[in-house]
């Protein structure tokens, strides 16, 4: 009876419901490790948001891990560089397309920094930059690199599109000497008599769909032994019945 159930077909069978359970466990144990992360960074955002704002240079300074400062709030004094805004390119804000403007910083200390002003939609043309010295406050961001499959920027040296944050590559496109970090403004003084850019909102500080869809994966793991359990009582019911010898009266 047992041997029944070991033909090619049925080792396929096997071998196929065996490999769609691992599968569909190791997903739920992803979306399991991803709502850890969650949880992560946002009491990290939590905890770093929450520190008094300090001048990024002393924060700069004493500190070489750029990730263990993200989301420090810090404030700059100095000018913007006019003359050098970019844009990183497909972005959206609420729904709607469009871009943000990226702009060097120089401080009162002759330090340079970079400087998120903000989300534009579409077809807004560049915003005006302020002339003058004004104070900025903002949160410290990392640097962003190209994934495996993320949009590759163009190597034309006078291309001022970039496809995102990768701080290294836009301060040698400037040509300036920059840490690989941004600013993503939260405010200047004086306050700009413009609406637009818009400030860049803050994650959203909630743990998603992760356990949602965890659960899922394990219900559906579940459910697929379950239904192999089934079929293979069934089938061997079957030849059961079917080898058992038939009585005929006399």
């Amino acid at each position: 009876m047992i041997r029944r159930l070991l033909t090619p077909r049925w080792i396929v069978v096997h071998l196929g419901v065996l490999a769609l359970i691992v599968l569909m466990v190791n997903l739920a144990f992803w979306q399991l490790s991803r709502l850890d992360q969650k949880k992560s960074f946002n009491a990290t955002l939590t905890a770093h948001s929450n520190e008094p704002v300090e001048n990024i240079e002393n924060i700069v300074s004493t500190s070489s891990d750029i990730e263990s400062i993200e989301w420090r709030r810090v404030q700059l004094s100095g000018s913007y560089m006019t003359d050098k805004i970019v844009t990183v390119i497909n972005r959206s804000q609420n729904g709607t397309a469009g871009y943000d403007v990226l702009v060097p910083f120089r401080t009162t200390n002759n330090e340079t920094f970079l400087i998120n002003r903000g989300f534009m939609q579409l077809s807004m043309p560049l915003p005006t930059l302020p002339t003058t010295s004004l104070k900025v406050l903002g949160y410290i961001r990392d640097s962003q690199s190209r994934g495996t499959l993320g949009a590759i920027d163009s190597t034309d040296a006078t291309v001022r599109e970039f496809q995102r944050f990768d701080i290294p590559l836009i301060a040698e496109r400037l040509d300036v000497e920059t840490p690989p970090l941004f600013i993503q403004l939260r405010g200047e003084v004086p306050t700009p008599t413009q609406a637009w850019p818009a400030p860049v909102a803050l994650p959203e500080l909630n743990e998603g769909t992760h356990l949602s869809y965890a659960v899922q994966w394990f219900f559906f793991a579940l459910t697929a032994l379950v239904a192999w359990v089934v079929v293979v009582r069934r089938k061997m019911r079957e030849v059961t019945e079917t080898s058992a010898p038939s009585h005929t009266s006399a």
